[in-house]
């Protein structure tokens, strides 16, 4: 497994939403730079080393200005957060330095990789005038992105994959009702202990997180997008305490979900 050593600290330049409805661009080559991205929504087509990747929602793109012709595509709408540094580096032939591929999978549990480049796209002055700060948040950036992949390589059983999977269906299609551990387990004729253990051992995260997860997702959406109160947008995921929703989101994106217009829109 080849490793990336980071050899000087990072200076964050840039952090920044970007969305188009199509998008077809070859970046210059430059050397002592990467960019990671967040495919927020949509997907893109990135060109690196002779190879073509498609990126599609919640997947973390690293992209390692290194001389190497860099292409992005898109044939449909498609919203991306970035954040952008300047850096050098050296790649090792061991595992010991992070592993940072083109692109970690959604499954691989990327909320958390997402939530640093969001918090440096929220809050521009922390890198611009404290440059340290900005360094501390892309290095931990890279190793949140390390932790993905490298939990993610560890030995799974087929049945406690096949379990998880068909878990994360299930809650992809009842996302807008009441879920629990007990009732998942049910529908999967297992124990909800056994389910605890088989998801937090495959995705990393404890099931109930993640079902929380995702509704956030899907209430942040709406809220970005449609003129509806907070109230609102959590029934409509089957939540009837808005005030522990708005617990659950602060936990999550760091910031008041009555703040989620102007950080996102102003």
């Amino acid at each position: 497994m080849q490793s990336y050593e980071i050899e000087t600290l990072p200076c964050v330049k840039f952090a920044h939403i970007f969305h188009a409805d199509t998008y077809d661009n070859v970046f210059t080559t430059r050397a002592h730079a990467m960019e990671i991205t967040f495919i927020s929504e949509g997907a893109i087509t990135v060109g690196y080393g002779g190879e073509e990747h498609v990126a599609a929602q919640g997947d973390i793109v690293c992209l390692p200005y290194d001389l190497s012709r860099i292409s992005v595509k898109s044939d449909t709408y498609h919203e991306h957060h970035t954040v952008y540094a300047q850096l050098t580096w050296s790649l090792q032939a061991h595992a010991d330095g992070l592993y940072l591929p083109l692109i970690t999978p959604a499954k691989y549990n990327t909320r958390a990789a997402a939530n640093i480049i969001d918090r440096l796209i929220r809050d521009p002055l922390l890198y611009k005038n404290s440059p340290t700060k900005g360094a501390a948040l892309f290095l931990d950036l890279l190793c949140e992105i390390d932790q993905c992949n490298k939990k993610a390589q560890k030995l799974k059983l087929p049945g406690e994959v096949l379990y998880t999977q068909r878990a994360k269906e299930y809650v992809q299609e009842h996302l807008h009702l009441p879920i629990t551990q007990k009732s998942v387990a049910e529908h999967l004729s297992i124990s909800p202990a056994y389910l605890c253990a088989v998801f937090k051992k495959v995705e990393g995260i404890p099931f109930q997180k993640y079902v929380n997860y995702q509704k956030l997702e899907g209430i942040k959406h709406l809220l970005e997008k449609e003129p509806v109160h907070m109230y609102q947008a959590a029934a409509l995921f089957g939540y009837s305490d808005p005030n522990y929703v708005s617990r659950l989101f602060k936990q999550h994106y760091g910031y008041n979900i009555t703040d989620i217009k102007s950080a996102f829109h102003d």
